[in-house]
C-alpha cells in the first residue's frame, strides 16, 4: 500500500528531464529540498520512505532541519516545487521548500562594475564617508567584535587583512578552511560575463575594515565567483557564525524568494543577540528582497553623496536604513583597491557601525542597536519626496550614533518593530 501511494505521488510531480543548457539557470537546485521536521513528531527517515527523498545533511548545530536529495524517477525529474508543497502539508513537517539560489545584488546595467584603483589605498581616506568614519574612531574602533561576512570570500593575502581575519573563517562552497576570493575564468551562466562577482567579498570586507578597523572579520564563502550560492549554504553559514562568536553578520546578497529557512535562522540569530544586516538590492523597485525584508534583519538601501536615493537602489516600507552606496573605494584581490557601487557596499557600513556600538556596550540587544542607528540617522524625506518613508529611518550617521549612546539620549525610533526576537 505504501509503495502504491509513493508511486501515485511521484506520477503527480514528475516532469520530463530537460537539458540545463536549454532551460538556463534556475533559481533553485533542481534535485534538492530543505525540510524542517517538527519536534517529537518528525522523523526524516520516515519522510524519505513516504516521499521518495534520499540522504540528508543537517543544518549546522540543528537536529531538525535538513538538506535532502530528490532523485529522478524512471528518468523523469521530480517537480521539487510541487513536492515541497506536498511535504509541507504533512503534520510531521514544519516546512519544506526548494533550495533557493541567492546572489549578490545585480542591477542589470554595466555601470555597476567596479573601477580599479591599483595599489593606492589613499582614496579610502578621502572618500565622502571617510570623515564620519574618522570622527567615529575617537569613540570606538570595534575592538574585539567579530563580524561575519557571508559572500564570495576574502583575499586572505591582502595587506589590509593582515591579522584581522578570524580563525573560524570557512568556505561553504568548496568545504574547506580557506574561503579565498578566487576567479574561475569561466562564464558559468552564458551571459557573456566572466567572474562578474570576483572581488565582491573582498570589497565588502574592506568596507567593514574601514569602519571598524579593530574588529575581526569571519570570512564565510557562500557565493561563487559569479555571485551565486544556495540557501542552505547561506543558512549553514549564518548558524555557524552565530555559534562561533560572530556578533554581527553581513549579507550583501539576496533573493526574491521568501524563504522559511532563512527567516528561521535569522530569527534564531537575532534571539541570541546577533545583528544581521542585509542589502536591499539594486532593482530600483519596492518589491521586497530577502533576507533584507525580514523584520529581524536590518535592510539597507543606498544613497549618493547628496543623500538622494541611488538610481539602482531598491526601496519600500520594508527597508530599515540607508547608507552611502555609490563609488565606494575599498579593498580588491591581489593587494589592490577598487571603486564599486551598490547596496552591497552600503550594507557593510551599517555592519561596521553595529560593531562600533558593540565595543562601547557589548551587552546591547539587537533592538537597542537598531534604536541607536535609527535615532541618530538623517531624515531623507525632504530630499527624496518620491520615496517618502521608503528609505527606512534615514541615512546612517555613525559618529552621532556613538555620541547618542554615550550621552544616554532618547531613542524614539526603532528598526525592529515587527521582530519579536529582537527584544
Amino acid at each position: 500500500m505504501k509503495r502504491f501511494l509513493l508511486l501515485s505521488l511521484l506520477l503527480l510531480i514528475l516532469v520530463p528531464t530537460l537539458d540545463a543548457s536549454a532551460t538556463g539557470q534556475t533559481d533553485f537546485a533542481p534535485n534538492q529540498l530543505v525540510i524542517k521536521v517538527k519536534p517529537l513528531l518528525g522523523d526524516i527517515n520516515l519522510i524519505h520512505a513516504l516521499y521518495g527523498t534520499d540522504n540528508h545533511v543537517p543544518l549546522y548545530n540543528r537536529i531538525d532541519t535538513f538538506l535532502v536529495d530528490v532523485p529522478a524517477f524512471l528518468n523523469m525529474e521530480v517537480d521539487v516545487v510541487r513536492l515541497a508543497a506536498t511535504i509541507s502539508a504533512d503534520p510531521m513537517v514544519a516546512y519544506a521548500e526548494p533550495n533557493y539560489t541567492n546572489s549578490m545584488p545585480y542591477d542589470g546595467s554595466t555601470d555597476r562594475i567596479y573601477g580599479w584603483g591599483g595599489n593606492d589605498s589613499a582614496p579610502m581616506r578621502q572618500q565622502h564617508v571617510a570623515t564620519d568614519i574618522a570622527n567615529a574612531h575617537a569613540y570606538s574602533r570595534g575592538d574585539g567584535v567579530i563580524v561575519a561576512v557571508l559572500d564570495t570570500g576574502v583575499d586572505f593575502y591582502h595587506p589590509e587583512f593582515d591579522g584581522v581575519l578570524d580563525v573560524m573563517s570557512y568556505d561553504f562552497v568548496d568545504n574547506d578552511l580557506l574561503p579565498q576570493d578566487v576567479a574561475n575564468g569561466r562564464d558559468d551562466d552564458a551571459d557573456g560575463l566572466i567572474d562578474e562577482a570576483f572581488g565582491h567579498g573582498t570589497h565588502v570586507a574592506g568596507v567593514i575594515r574601514q569602519v571598524a578597523p579593530e574588529s575581526l572579520i569571519m570570512a564565510l564563502r557562500v557565493l561563487d565567483s559569479d555571485g551565486r550560492g544556495e540557501n542552505f549554504d547561506v543558512a549553514n553559514a549564518i548558524s555557524y557564525a552565530m555559534y562561533n562568536g560572530a556578533s554581527v553578520i553581513n549579507l550583501s546578497l539576496g533573493s526574491h524568494h521568501d524563504s522559511a529557512l532563512l527567516r528561521d535562522v535569522i530569527e534564531e540569530a537575532t534571539s541570541l543577540g546577533v545583528v544581521v544586516v542585509a542589502a536591499a538590492g539594486n532593482l530600483n523597485s519596492d518589491t521586497p528582497q530577502y533576507p533584507a525584508a525580514y523584520s529581524c534583519a536590518i535592510g539597507v538601501a543606498a544613497v549618493g553623496d547628496s543623500d538622494v536615493k541611488s538610481s539602482f537602489s531598491s526601496y519600500g516600507d520594508w527597508v530599515d536604513i540607508a547608507a552611502p552606496g555609490e563609488q565606494i573605494y575599498s579593498t580588491f584581490p591581489d593587494g589592490s583597491y577598487a571603486w564599486w557601487s551598490g547596496t552591497s557596499m552600503a550594507t557593510p557600513l551599517i555592519a561596521g557601525q553595529a560593531a562600533l556600538l558593540l565595543e562601547l556596550d557589548f551587552y546591547m540587544s539587537v533592538a537597542e542597536i537598531g534604536e541607536q542607528i535609527a535615532s541618530s540617522s538623517i531624515d531623507l524625506n525632504p530630499l527624496n519626496p518620491e520615496f517618502t518613508n521608503q528609505l527606512g529611518a534615514g541615512r546612517m550617521a555613525i559618529t552621532e550614533s556613538l555620541k547618542l549612546l554615550q550621552s544616554s539620549g532618547a531613542t524614539p525610533k526603532s528598526l525592529h518593530n515587527g521582530c519579536t526576537y529582537a527584544e
